[in-house]
């Protein structure tokens, strides 16, 4: 484990083109909460040498979107259907950045979230958004056993 991932935190091994090119990410599961969280290295910098804004969009949606999947209990792709963020900060390079998802309300198809992106104990970024909760039946069989419950269980 790299030696600034905090304690306690597991890597995440998704199927996910995308985000293996920011990650990977890590995760620690705590009951109804699931923190998820990325050590900021010079890759993810922009030219002004602090995290690059697309990085952060692109955590904060990973951030909801498993903690909708934790909410859920169906570690399934939870796909965004909307997305707002707000830039407070600048997130320095070399910290760890991480965030956790509340959810507001579950509906049958949809998970509406909202979280915090905190750097050095400051919040970088707020976020909030909605996911659509996948229809199990659409999950492959031969997968549906394996992606049922919460992260950690």
């Amino acid at each position: 484990m790299s030696e600034r991932v905090p304690e306690g935190f597991k890597e995440l091994h998704l199927p996910d083109d995308f985000v293996a090119l920011v990650g990977p990410l890590w995760l620690k599961a705590e009951g109804d909460k699931l923190r998820i969280g990325l050590p900021l290295e010079p890759r993810h910098g922009n030219p002004m040498g602090w995290a690059h804004g697309g990085l952060l969009v692109t955590v904060a949606d990973m951030v909801m979107g498993l903690g909708s999947g934790h909410a859920t209990g169906i570690r399934w792709p939870h796909p965004t259907v909307s997305l707002t963020t707000e830039f407070v900060r600048g997130a320095k390079l070399g910290q760890w950045l991480e965030g956790t998802a509340r959810v507001a309300r579950r509906t049958v198809n949809l998970c509406f979230c909202s979280c915090d992106l905190i750097c050095n104990g400051e919040i970088v970024l707020i976020a909030s958004g909605v996911f659509k909760v996948p229809e199990i039946d659409r999950i492959p069989a031969a997968m549906r056993d394996k992606v049922m419950g919460r992260w950690g269980e």
